[in-house]
């Protein structure tokens, strides 16, 4: 899982749209509030000949209207032929993190990745 910290706020939608930049369909969608915080949870699919299976993907962004933490995540990838692991998810995982970062980075948005174990 790939996580951001960004000083103000992308949409739902805007999120979304990224999926298709990664070649991409967008699944599902849902959002919710827990008081000043909004959550918005994004799941899409695609299909790998590397894997020869979907692999899933996921966005969860939650948001305080000031600041917002982005997740990207992906499931699924499957095994190649004779177990052999191949890299389809972890490299369709980070090519959707890199589409949420020229995002921010075209809306001038300050950001900052953040590191394992930072919750």
């Amino acid at each position: 899982m790939r996580s951001v910290f960004v000083r103000g706020e992308v949409s739902p939608g805007d999120l979304s749209n990224l999926f298709a930049s990664v070649g991409a369909e967008g699944q599902a969608s849902t959002s919710y509030a827990f008081g000043e915080v909004r959550v918005v949870l994004l799941v899409g699919r695609k299909f790998a000949f590397r894997s020869n299976d979907y692999l899933g993907l996921v966005i969860l962004a939650a948001t305080n209207g000031q600041n917002q933490r982005i997740d990207v995540s992906y499931a699924g990838a499957g095994s190649g032929l004779l177990g052999v692991q191949l890299g389809a998810g972890e490299s369709l995982e980070t090519n959707l993190f890199n589409a949420v970062l020229q995002l921010l980075q075209a809306r001038s948005l300050s950001y900052q990745e953040a590191t394992a174990g930072q919750g």
